[in-house]
């Protein structure tokens, strides 16, 4: 539990925290953007569009062996087009085909400050929500959002665009 997710009005003036094991090596977070290697994320999906990937470098782990040689991983940028809450579970759907090497306890709200609190939430990429996986974003996404999260291998675009 980190100070931001006890207090959310605080991420107005600081940013959640990354996991560095999770993300490309030099990774930062500021208060509404993500920054690989000096790459804003946001910046990238102005000039790209969504869905986006960016590949980086793989950052080395706590304990690294001395065999140890870094793969690629990246980090993926989709456009929120969808929310819903039916029976009280939060719906969104993402123009980005999420694939299973995304860690989506790692997403992150880019684009704008939220000071909502988190809120467990099922990230679909069909209109029947019915194949979904969890993440923790803030409680009042919306359509529109930008959303960005690691994956644990190098990705193409082909391979997150929604068909």
């Amino acid at each position: 539990m980190t100070l931001t997710s006890i207090l959310p009005s605080l991420r107005a003036s600081l940013p959640d925290p990354l996991d560095p094991t999770l993300w490309p090596v030099r990774t930062e977070a500021t208060i509404d953007d993500v920054r690989v290697r000096a790459v804003s994320m946001q910046r990238l999906a102005a000039v790209a569009g969504t869905p986006c990937v960016h590949t980086a470098e793989q950052a080395p782990p706590r304990y690294r062996p001395r065999d140890w040689v870094p793969a690629d991983v990246c980090v993926t940028v989709a456009t929120v087009t969808r929310v819903r809450r039916p029976w009280g579970v939060l719906f969104v759907e993402l123009d980005a085909v999420v694939p299973d090497c995304a860690v989506l306890d790692e997403a992150r709200l880019i684009g704008r400050r939220s000071v909502a609190p988190s809120a467990e939430v099922t990230v679909t990429t069909n209109a029947t929500g019915t194949a979904g996986r969890e993440a923790l974003l803030p409680g009042d996404v919306a359509v529109g959002d930008l959303v960005c999260f690691p994956c644990v291998r190098a990705l193409t675009h082909r391979e997150v665009v929604a068909r």
